[in-house]
């Protein structure tokens, strides 16, 4: 679990969440701190020694070099990463190992969108559907996962972990139940379009002779080299983001798309249509009104300027 230090790790810390993918970026944002107390303090051998200094030594370096490929790290990165820390210390003066929280009072980097997510415009999404030959279980696939992305702005956890039971009907209404951030399970109201691609995926499994049960997955592979009878499994998150990419080169576009990308066109869109701001943060489930802002274009366009609104 950790790299190139001695300090130990507590199973018990990140157990404590639920989220593998949450588990695996505390572990990762943990690991890079201590490797740098490690190389540029070598005499700091226990986590009691750490000091706010360090902490704060820590963050400069992100701010400076510390990110990928020696870039500097956005502000939402060092943010977490710090965040990261922090809890790792509350974790610690808890069970006795460190006297108190250097982290705490650290400041915090403005959570600004440095470089912003690449969203599609309207008429990109629908050339990216369109050019799916849903014909065959495996475009009919691509084409349901696509139209999920791109309607309900779920990220890629919550797709990934959907089962059967988790696609029912409401009061005539199609939704998706999925479970979030901290394990909150939340319900997604399903536009017609997707209804349309899920039923149509969900016709060709049964014609193949892939019947489903309640708890089997939602999305699964159409094929398995390894063990063909072995279908009933999750998708394996890098596949998610070949099938994105895949497809967004086959329209041309010049750049890469991700389920995130989705999930940004989704909010933009919104926004776009003059949809409030807090209606779409509690849409996509995001626990500040400030990251939905980030994706506001509109804020962006000189030309819609408030200001031609004075009557003075």
């Amino acid at each position: 679990m950790s790299g190139g230090h001695s300090f130990k790790f507590y199973d018990e810390f990140f157990e404590n969440f639920s989220s593998k993918f949450t588990r695996k970026s505390y572990q990762n944002d943990i690991d890079q701190f201590l490797n740098y107390i490690t190389k540029f303090y070598p005499e700091i051998k226990q986590y009691i020694d750490v000091e706010r200094k360090h902490v704060i030594k820590f963050r400069n370096y992100l701010e400076e070099v510390g990110g990928h490929k020696g870039d500097a790290c956005a502000p939402k990165t060092i943010a977490r990463k710090l965040a990261a820390i922090s809890s790792f210390y509350h974790f610690l003066v808890e069970i006795g190992e460190a006297k108190y929280n250097p982290a705490t009072s650290v400041k915090r980097p403005r959570r600004d969108v440095r470089t912003p997510t690449n969203a599609l415009s309207t008429d990109q999404v629908r050339q990216l559907f369109e050019c799916i030959d849903a014909k065959k279980l495996s475009g009919s696939l691509h084409l349901s996962l696509l139209v999920t992305f791109f309607t309900t702005g779920l990220r890629k956890s919550e797709v990934l972990n959907l089962r059967f039971r988790n696609y029912r009907e409401i009061n005539e209404y199609k939704i998706l139940e999925f479970t979030g951030k901290g394990g909150k399970i939340g319900q997604k109201l399903l536009h017609p379009t997707c209804v349309e691609a899920l039923e149509h995926y969900l016709s060709l499994m049964v014609e193949e002779g892939r019947g489903h049960c309640p708890d089997d997955w939602l999305f699964q592979p159409t094929k398995n080299p390894k063990n063909p009878n072995e279908l009933n499994k999750r998708l394996n998150p890098k596949t998610i983001n070949e099938i994105l990419d895949q497809y967004g080169r086959k329209i041309g576009l010049n750049f890469k798309i991700s389920p995130h990308s989705a999930r940004a066109t989704f909010i933009t869109e919104l926004l776009d249509l003059g949809t409030d701001i807090y209606r779409v943060a509690r849409e996509v489930n995001h626990s500040s009104v400030r990251t939905t802002q980030e994706y506001d274009k509109r804020r962006k366009k000189i030309t819609e300027s408030p200001v031609f609104k004075l009557r003075f």
